[in-house]
C-alpha cells in the first residue's frame, strides 16, 4: 500500500488548454521533483500538449530528459558552472548566462571540448553555443546589470563569428518576484531592457518573462510586435488549480496503546491511552519537510509562536486528516511511514483505509499515481513521444500521461 497521487487527467489537460489561451506560446517549466508529479510525467504532458520548447532547472535535468524525450528547445535556467560534456553540445540546448564570468566559463569549457574533438570540428561547421542572456530585475538574482552591458556586447561580437565556436543569442530573459512589485514596475523594467538592447545594435527579437498576469502579457505582446514574448510557467501551470488532483495515504497498521506504555524509536511513554495508526509516507516522501517562511503580519507571528510552543511540548500536528480533522503525530515521521495518535474513544480508521494528506508538492514524492479521469482524444492530436513511451513501458508505470 502507498502514498498515492490521484489525478483527474481530463481536467488537468483542459486546464493546460485554458492556460494556452491566456498565455499564448508559453513555455512549461519542468524541474526539481517535477512539482510532485515527476519530471518525466510533466514532459509527457508537454509533448501531449504539443509543446516543442521546455525549460529545466539544471544541466543534470536536461541530460535526464534527453534520454526519454525529444524537444526542439530546452532552456537551462540555472547558470552552468560545472564542466559540460560532449553530450551537452546538442542543438536543442540553450544556456542561461547572468554574468560575464558565467559567459566566459561557458565559452572556455566548450572551447576545450572542441579542442578534444579536433578531427570533428576542423574544417567543418562551427559549434553554435546558444545562450539566453539573463537581465537583472528587482529580484537581484543572477543577471546582467545595465552597467555590464558593454562587456557583454563585446564578448558576443568577439565570439559570434568564430571558426569553431560561435555564440548565438536565442533571446533575453527577465525574472520577477511573485510579490512586492506592481504591474507598472514590471512593465517599466521590461521596456527599459528592450530599449537598451535595441540601442546597442543587438535587436531584442525574443524576450522570456515570468510572473506576469495574462493582461500584462497581452499588453507587452501588442506594444512590441517585433519582439516575441514567451512566458515561463511552472507553479502557475502545474499547481495553480489543485482541484484536479488529490493526495492520500493508506493505513498500514493500527495498534492499541495504554497510558504510560512505551513506543517508537525514542521509546517515549504514551501520555494517554488510545491508538497508534501507521500510515504510508514519511520523510522520503516529503512528510514533515517545510520550507522557511517569511513572517509578515502580527497574525503570522502569533501562529509561529504557537507552533514553537507546541513543538517545545512535543505536540506535532501532522498533514494527515481524518473525517475533516487534522491528526497529531505520535512521534516524528520515519523515512517511509508516519505514526499518528488517535485518543481513546475517537473513531479509528481501518487497515487499508485511505486518509487525506496535504503535502508541499515541490518537496513531495509519491509511491504511485492513479488516474481518475480520461482525456478526450482528437483526430489531429499529436502522437506521443516515442522515447518517452518506450521509457514508460520499461518502467511499467501505473499512470501514462500519454494516450
Amino acid at each position: 500500500m502507498s502514498l498515492t497521487l490521484y489525478l483527474n487527467r481530463h481536467d488537468w489537460f483542459q486546464h493546460m488548454k485554458d492556460v494556452e489561451e491566456q498565455f499564448p506560446d508559453y513555455i512549461p517549466v519542468i524541474k526539481g521533483n517535477g512539482y510532485g508529479f515527476g519530471n518525466e510525467f510533466l514532459a509527457d504532458a508537454a509533448v501531449r500538449s504539443g509543446k516543442k520548447s521546455i525549460a529545466v532547472g539544471t544541466l543534470a535535468e536536461a541530460r535526464a530528459l534527453d534520454e526519454t524525450h525529444t524537444f526542439d528547445e530546452m532552456l537551462i535556467l540555472t547558470p552552468v558552472l560545472k564542466n559540460p560534456g560532449f553530450n551537452d553540445m546538442g542543438k536543442n540546448r540553450v544556456y542561461t548566462v547572468g554574468s560575464v564570468s558565467q559567459l566566459k566559463h561557458l565559452i572556455d569549457t566548450f572551447s576545450q571540448l572542441i579542442d578534444q574533438q579536433q578531427s570533428i570540428w576542423s574544417g567543418g561547421e562551427a559549434f553554435q553555443l546558444q545562450i539566453l542572456i539573463k537581465c537583472q530585475s528587482s529580484m537581484k538574482r543572477y543577471g546582467f546589470s545595465s552597467e555590464e552591458w558593454t562587456k557583454v556586447q563585446s564578448l558576443i561580437k568577439e565570439h559570434s563569428e568564430g571558426e569553431r565556436l560561435q555564440l548565438v543569442v536565442k533571446g533575453y530573459s527577465i525574472h520577477f518576484p511573485r510579490e512586492g512589485m506592481t504591474a507598472s514596475q514590471k512593465e517599466t523594467q521590461i521596456r527599459n531592457w528592450i530599449q537598451l538592447v535595441n540601442s546597442q545594435g543587438l535587436p531584442c527579437e525574443q524576450m522570456y518573462v515570468s510572473h506576469l498576469s495574462s493582461e500584462q502579457y497581452r499588453i507587452l505582446r501588442g506594444e512590441f510586435p517585433k519582439t516575441r514574448f514567451r512566458i515561463r510557467l511552472g507553479t502557475d501551470l502545474w499547481l495553480h488549480d489543485k482541484s484536479f488532483f488529490q493526495t492520500r495515504t493508506t493505513v498500514l497498521d493500527v495498534k492499541k496503546i495504554q497510558k504510560g506504555e512505551r513506543f517508537g524509536y525514542k521509546q517515549s511513554r504514551a501520555k494517554k491511552s488510545g491508538h497508534l495508526v501507521f500510515v504510508a509516507g514519511g520523510t522520503a516522501n516529503g512528510v514533515g519537510l517545510e520550507a522557511p517562511a517569511m513572517v509578515g503580519s502580527m497574525r503570522d507571528r502569533v501562529k509561529l509562536t504557537a507552533f514553537w510552543f507546541l513543538h517545545f511540548t512535543n505536540r506535532l500536528l501532522s498533514p494527515f486528516t481524518y473525517q475533516g480533522k487534522r491528526i497529531w503525530f505520535a512521534e516524528p515521521p520515519h523515512m517511509q511511514t508516519s505514526v499518528l495518535y488517535f485518543p481513546e474513544g475517537s473513531k479509528v480508521p481501518q487497515l487499508g483505509e485511505e486518509l487525506e494528506v496535504q503535502l508541499r508538492m515541490t518537496t513531495a514524492t509519491f509511491d504511485q499515481c492513479v488516474e481518475i479521469g480520461k482525456a478526450e482524444e482528437a483526430e489531429t492530436e499529436i502522437q506521443p513521444d516515442e522515447k518517452a513511451q518506450s521509457k514508460q513501458e520499461e518502467k511499467g508505470k501505473a499512470l501514462n500521461a500519454l494516450s
